[in-house]
């Protein structure tokens, strides 16, 4: 039995096309994948994003707060007690407790990432706090 040219062109095509189809079908099947990876990661990053504008809204919220009572008490006339310490009206406020020890640390030239750490802060509010105690400091020029 003896295949014509013909026939044996027709066979090694046909291979060659199941092999080319057999190869698509597991690209199609590994893009798909791909889809739907990269469909999770955006989702997980969008669930991320909104945390954090979650944080930074009240993270500002607080800011808002904390200079509102920092101008109530400039606007107020100061003892010599209160000069020396002018957030004593907080003393009870925790928080603000904590965002005026900051302060004291910035001015005594410490970076964000230590004042940060030393006042359990998040590395934004740290740098938020520079950012005001830097405003500041070059209004008062």
């Amino acid at each position: 039995m003896s295949f014509s040219l013909v026939e044996i062109a027709l066979v090694v095509s046909l291979l060659l096309s199941v092999a080319a189809l057999t190869v698509a079908i597991i690209a199609l099947k590994r893009s798909g994948q791909q889809t739907h990876e990269s469909k999770e990661l955006l989702a997980r990053v969008n669930r991320e994003l909104t945390v954090a504008n979650t944080g930074a809204v009240g993270m500002g919220q607080r800011l808002v707060a904390m200079e509102k009572r920092l101008r109530d008490q400039e606007a107020r006339p100061a003892s010599s007690a209160q000069a020396q310490a002018p957030v004593a009206d907080y003393a009870g406020d925790d928080e603000f407790r904590t965002y005026s020890e900051a302060v004291r640390l910035f001015r005594s030239g410490l970076g964000s990432e230590e004042v940060a750490r030393r006042c359990g802060l998040s590395r934004a509010e740290a740098s938020l706090i520079e950012a005001m105690q830097n405003a500041g400091k070059n209004a008062g020029r």
